[in-house]
């Protein structure tokens, strides 16, 4: 094992290991009645991949210039945004047995963990390369990245102004709640939670039949009745429900799952995945509110979500949804027991999905070594000046020029040291505009100019390897310089 890979399991068993704990700690049974924390917290932030990427951007185009965002961006996107494809396939399918077996706040927080992959793009956490790696034509490369991003900007534009129009309907007619039996159940309910100077409001809306809570940002959040009169103790089962949401931060959840399907707009896999974690909120929040409950308090939950069903759009969180995934949480409600938490499983899987980051990289942009290397420029202006440090001596100079021009190379995108593995040689060549150095090593070379104000590396991978048995007969030891003996 390498010391980069070293490096990066103890980080994915530390993250690991900070995701189980997660699980257990903010479990609301967790805290004694006598704390004052929160009852209902966050397990995972809906909000750090996406603001991650729009960092990346906005950083680019101020220090970078468009065209070498363009490429960091890339090479951060193929990577995240293929393991979270593969990610949620894989999920999506084992969600069933998942269920049955532990916990719905659990099943939950691993629709959330590609939240964190941004991650695996940070420079402790990179690999010596990649284990695969896909070559593309630039201008194919090109044309599919304008065609992404035309499809994620109508699916995400068009979510976020769904939202907003649906935001904007339930609460025209909205006016605040100020019967003072419904208001003394919400105050109760919310000191239950101990929320510290909640900012979030208490309305009533003649447009819904369903009770809901809509709005990101704190200070925007609106719990919504609908106009119907409510027993005390629906009344107290609907906050409760609503606070759980509100607490965890569901609404922003709601957007990251949005966010991973306008990434995947062409997979229709991910939408059906998209539907199956919005779910899997629910049913966690269903599992919250029970905690502790009786058999009639979980007949008059089901009850309650039975007779309440209605619409929800946008980023919104709602006490009962259409009648499509109501058969489940009502079966789930009435045979509600306490499941292991799930914690060691969520640890190991984020273990596993960090690990998998960076195995695969994206190269395009196919060249050769007459250009990448010598700029188009007459090899005989380009001089090697020593070979792995002067051990090596060159027995023909014009034969290792035309062997180097003759490369095809693909540039290499990705957060890779790439660190020889196996066999390789580094060169110094003296150009006209200063010193070149060159590592060539089986499947990829390396070209840092050493002259210029910015000194910055390129990387290519070669397709067709490094052909060794050509190199050994130009480079040969300084000590024995028969051809055709070892480079090592």
């Amino acid at each position: 094992m390498t010391e980069q890979l070293l490096i990066k399991t103890l980080f994915a068993m530390l993250f690991g290991g900070v995701f189980a704990w997660m699980i257990f700690d903010r479990d609301p049974d967790a805290a004694g009645p006598d704390s004052t924390r929160q009852r209902y917290l966050p397990y995972v932030s809906g909000t750090l991949l996406p603001a991650c990427l729009l960092t990346l951007l906005v950083m680019g185009l101020v220090m970078l210039g468009a065209r070498q965002t363009v490429r960091v961006t890339l090479s951060f996107c193929f990577g995240v945004f293929l393991q979270i494809c593969v990610y949620y396939l894989l999920l999506l399918p084992l969600l069933p047995l998942l269920r049955r077996w532990i916990s719905a706040r659990a099943c939950a927080v691993l629709w959330m963990l590609p939240n964190y992959l941004y991650l695996t793009q940070m420079n402790y956490m990179r690999l010596p390369a990649p284990r695969w790696v896909v070559v593309a034509p630039s201008g194919l490369v090109r044309a599919l990245m304008v065609v992404w991003l035309t499809g994620f900007a109508a699916v995400l534009g068009g979510r976020v102004c769904s939202h907003l129009v649906f935001r904007a309907r339930v609460l025209r007619q909205a006016v605040p709640v100020t019967d003072p039996a419904v208001l003394a159940v919400w105050q109760r309910e919310v000191e239950a939670a101990r929320f510290r100077k909640p900012k979030f409001r208490l309305v009533r809306s003649p447009a819904l039949q369903t009770p809901l809570s809509v709005g990101l940002f704190s200070r925007a959040v609106r719990v919504v009745l609908p106009q119907r009169a409510y027993s005390a103790e629906e009344l107290a089962l609907i906050f409760r429900h609503e606070l759980v949401h509100i607490g965890r931060e569901d609404a922003w959840n709601k957007f990251f799952l949005t966010f991973c399907a306008a990434i995947c707009w062409f997979d229709p896999l991910l939408w059906v995945a998209a539907r199956r974690s919005a779910e899997d909120l629910e049913l966690s929040c269903d599992e919250t509110v029970l905690l502790g409950a009786d058999e009639p308090t979980k007949r008059r939950y089901a009850e309650l979500l039975l007779n309440t069903a209605g619409e929800e759009r946008g980023f919104t969180t709602c006490l009962s949804a259409s009648a499509r995934a109501l058969r489940y949480r009502l079966k789930s409600v009435l045979a509600a027991r306490r499941k292991p938490s799930g914690a060691l499983l969520v640890g190991l899987v984020f273990f596993l999905l960090f690990m998998g980051g960076g195995q695969v990289a994206l190269a395009y942009g196919e060249t050769t070594g007459a250009e990448a290397i010598y700029a188009a420029q007459p090899p005989e202006q380009y001089a090697l000046r020593s070979a792995e440090t002067g051990e090596l001596i060159c027995t023909d100079e014009v034969a290792l020029h035309r062997y180097l021009s003759g490369l095809r190379l693909v540039e290499i995108t990705g957060n890779y040291s790439f660190e020889p593995q196996g066999r390789s040689v580094s060169m110094l060549l003296e150009t006209p505009q200063g010193t070149l150095a060159l590592i060539l090593s089986d499947r990829y070379l390396k070209r840092v100019p050493l002259y210029g104000e910015e000194i910055q590396a390129t990387y290519f991978y070669l397709p067709d390897g490094a052909d060794w048995a050509a190199l050994d007969e130009i480079l040969v030891p300084r000590a024995a310089p028969q051809p055709g003996h070892s480079t090592k």
